[in-house]
């Protein structure tokens, strides 16, 4: 592969710093005179955009021989959680290895998409032994996920399998087989395998009266909190319903709600047509490389993006079920932060390879 000067994209590049440094200036506003959530968000967008930079150097080539070792040390990872792993706020999700604590299921969404792409890139025919494999790749980032318990980013892992799979070529008739043995799981997943407080989320998403002072709390503040922004926001530093607490977890899974509180509707447009451009970057590379490594990397990793922002931006807005799934770049935590920065800069890499 050669590198050509003339492909770095800007107008992606110029975007997803945008939100990521607009996410260290809102943590800044909402901090008062505590300032441990900004600290720490200023050095992880600081480190995350060197690791922008850094991957945008390294070659497919490189990426594609690296694929199957980093799968390996992933699961082994994804194993270590579920055995020892730090438990906060009912969950099992982070690892520490010496003062560092991470998340290994953020950085597995990386290398599930690598894998996949590495598998079924540049292939004529997909059959349904081709299939098997990619499931077989899919399924225990999925389940080692599920058990944590972590059901939205398990249930992003078979997202991003459907989607790959689809835009590698798999057969129309094969793929629609698939969605209707995925969607006939749905009942058994829901009576068998959630758990109640899983489910009373479904049942407050549905009606979020049923249960305002519990699960439907987070629901009900949240809109509260996006609605009061009215068109041009309360203004820096006046979101006083997330600033008195009122709203669970402005700074992670909420932060949308808070933007609208303090930036209003404008704001919220604002951020919502920054995602808009870096998607469509993501999917005119994946339309240029089409279906190599490289183009099923942009295709997974710019549909990550969209699924992450579409099923948060959901979520804080009433209009889909809570679950813990951040907003890419914006949302608070150095796991989040590193894995979006660094795919970025993968797809950087990517695009300025010569065809």
């Amino acid at each position: 592969m050669r590198f050509t000067k003339d492909r770095i994209d800007w107008y992606l590049m110029i975007s997803v710093i945008a939100l990521s440094f607009w996410s260290v200036f809102h943590l800044y506003t909402l901090s008062g005179e505590q300032f441990y959530y900004f600290n720490r968000q200023l050095i992880w967008v600081l480190s995350g955009t060197f690791l922008l930079f850094l991957f945008s150097l390294v070659p497919s080539s490189f990426l594609s021989k690296l694929t199957p070792l980093a799968y390996l040390l992933i699961i082994v990872l994804l194993v270590v959680v579920f055995t020892k792993g730090e438990i906060a706020y009912g969950a099992r999700r982070w690892l520490r290895i010496g003062g560092i604590e991470f998340q290994p299921s953020e950085f597995a969404k990386i290398v599930l998409i690598l894998s996949l792409a590495k598998l079924l890139g540049e292939r004529r025919y997909i059959g349904w032994k081709m299939i098997f494999f990619s499931l077989v790749l899919t399924l225990p980032f999925s389940i080692l996920t599920a058990v944590q318990p972590d059901l939205g980013t398990a249930l992003i892992f078979v997202c991003l399998w459907l989607i790959i799979l689809f835009i590698s070529g798999v057969s129309l008739l094969k793929f629609l087989t698939l969605i209707g043995t995925i969607s006939a799981f749905f009942p058994f997943l829901y009576f068998f395998l959630l758990q109640p407080y899983q489910k009373m989320r479904v049942l407050t998403f549905l009606n979020p009266q049923r249960d305002p002072m519990g699960t439907g709390w987070s629901t009900l503040q949240s809109k509260i909190a996006l609605g009061s922004g009215c068109i041009f926001g309360k203004g820096i530093g006046e979101a006083a319903h997330t600033q008195l607490k009122y709203l669970p977890q402005p700074f992670t899974d909420f932060i949308f709600s808070s933007i609208g509180e303090e930036w209003g509707f404008i704001g919220s447009l604002m951020v919502i047509a920054v995602y808009s451009i870096v998607v469509t970057r993501g999917i005119l590379i994946a339309l240029k490389k089409g279906k190599s490594f490289t183009g099923l990397f942009a295709v997974g990793f710019t549909s990550l993006i969209a699924l992450q922002a579409f099923v948060n931006i959901g979520m804080v807005s009433g209009i889909l079920p809570v679950v813990g799934i951040p907003l890419p770049f914006i949302s608070y935590g150095g796991s989040s932060t590193f894995l979006f920065l660094s795919g970025v800069g993968i797809l950087l890499s990517f695009n300025k390879e010569g065809d």
